[in-house]
């Protein structure tokens, strides 16, 4: 979700209907890319140098856009106020190459991720909130095992129920990175969880698909999505959380 394209769209005007909750500033601006923020371990801006730096990557607690290019968020949200007709708060909380391990309560990545949303939540007072994940490449890699991960994901939804209030944990499912059988135990780890917990979503599969169309990935940087693939996977996405929530 932290998003790696190799550019940014042509039409960059703010998603009608949705802001995005700055945590640095406290505030509220308009929707737009790129979406995020880049935010230092002791919760103070960070101004990355370069991304492969292994002191810069330590430093850093969630990432905006790479680049200051784009991620699924803007998409996500403007397809979703289409089929709802309802206001959206965003709220950008994501770092690249990290394990699940960083989003379990206690580790930095879900500290600060928290921090970050609760202070949204008490300045905007939502009427519901859900939480969009994509995310798992870095486990494959990891070699991680399906009933670890499964274990993983719904310990973190629980945390997010318990320290949120998060009603639905909605997922995109991961694409194929480590390209070997690794990438199949997180892929088919998130689709048993949507489909043995009710609290789970599977709001697109389409990663399946992409993941083997060059013109939907970054010709910059191997297994990530391109401007057009980040397109496709939040109007697709947007639109599932939309319909299957619609009733509320």
């Amino acid at each position: 979700m932290e998003g790696e394209a190799e550019r940014m769209p042509e039409d960059n005007s703010p998603v009608e209907g949705a802001l995005e909750y700055r945590f640095l500033e406290d505030k509220l601006v308009p929707l737009r890319h790129p979406a995020g923020e880049n935010i230092s371990n002791n919760g103070k801006v960070f101004l990355p140098r370069h991304r492969d730096g292994w002191g810069t990557t330590q430093s850093c607690a969630l990432l905006s856009a790479w680049r200051k290019r784009t991620n699924p968020v803007p998409w996500f949200c403007k397809s979703y106020i289409k089929t709802t007709g309802r206001n959206v708060i965003a709220v950008h909380a994501a770092k690249g190459a990290t394990t699940i391990d960083y989003w379990q309560r206690g580790a930095l990545g879900y500290e600060m991720l928290c921090k970050k949303a609760k202070k949204a939540i008490e300045n905007t007072q939502p009427e519901h909130i859900y939480f969009v994940w994509l995310q798992g490449e870095s486990d494959a890699l990891a070699k991680k095992s399906k009933n670890e991960y499964k274990s993983q994901m719904i310990s973190l939804y629980d945390s997010l129920h318990e320290d949120l209030g998060v009603e639905l944990f909605g997922n995109i499912l991961v694409g194929r990175f480590s390209m070997d059988e690794y990438d199949f135990e997180i892929i088919n780890a998130q689709k048993e969880v949507c489909k043995e917990h009710d609290k789970f979503i599977m709001l697109t599969e389409i990663t399946e698909k992409i993941i083997y169309e060059p013109e939907y990935m970054n010709p910059e940087a191997f297994g990530h999505y391109g401007l057009k693939g980040q397109m496709l996977l939040g109007e697709v996405a947007g639109k599932a959380l939309a319909q299957a929530r619609i009733k509320d």
